[in-house]
């Protein structure tokens, strides 16, 4: 397939439940992820931050048709997401508070509410992931975005997690497929929590203030506050 016929192709895809043998067979969101870098096809490339590709493959896997096709746009901006381990682990934990956990504690304090994460991950989603917590955090965290408030809940935990990997705060250590190493700099790490508590702590005071519905909107890229529901007073 040229280059042509690979970008029509990819330009009529309709995303499908569950994973799939071969382009021809269907594409989740993140299979198309693997297309999209030219990597060999499979629903978890390289390309891809581990905790999102598990929120991703969780949502494709959790929605109907209609909602599962607005999450095409986003397969072109997670490309590129992958190979930076620091900022793994901080989506992980951005997953993990939105699930309930306080790791805002000492070290042995966050083991522990690690561990209570752990199991309630592995009641939920499964064994594997609860061992592997950057793959249960991301698919926990989906689950809980749906029942606490539909696409509009999972879409700002979306948004969220790929500010984190912005162009502003990503190490430039990546390769030339977009993949990071994995290395980067503690001082990296340490502005990017600090800038994530920042952020969070305004948040939670704005839900305070004027209601969590209000607060849930205001996180919504432009393009999609319009097609949410006007606040009743």
């Amino acid at each position: 397939m040229d280059a042509i016929d690979q970008s029509q192709s990819l330009a009529s895809v309709r995303l499908e439940p569950g994973s799939h043998r071969s382009p021809s067979d269907g594409v989740c969101v993140v299979e198309l992820d693997s297309l999209l870098a030219g990597e060999k096809f499979t629903d978890r490339p390289k390309c891809v931050c581990p905790v999102i590709g598990s929120l991703l493959r969780s949502w494709n896997d959790g929605v109907g048709y209609a909602d599962r096709q607005r999450l095409e746009p986003y397969a072109s901006l997670v490309v590129g997401t992958g190979g930076y381990r620091r900022i793994s682990r901080i989506r992980r934990d951005i997953c993990l508070g939105y699930a309930g956990a306080n790791l805002d504690r000492g070290p042995l304090r966050r083991v522990a509410v690690r561990l209570r994460m752990r199991a309630r991950i592995a009641w939920a989603v499964g064994i594997f992931p609860a061992i592997w917590l950057k793959e249960g955090s991301g698919a926990y965290a989906a689950r809980l975005g749906f029942a606490r408030g539909g696409s509009g809940e999972a879409f700002a935990l979306l948004d969220r997690l790929l500010e984190v990997g912005s162009s502003a705060s990503r190490p430039s250590n990546m390769n030339g497929n977009g993949i990071g190493n994995g290395d980067g700099h503690r001082r990296d790490q340490v502005a990017i929590r600090a800038t994530i508590v920042a952020r969070d702590r305004a948040r939670t005071r704005a839900a305070r203030e004027s209601g969590s519905e209000t607060a849930a909107a205001a996180d919504l890229p432009r393009g999609r506050r319009a097609e949410q529901p006007p606040v009743r007073s």
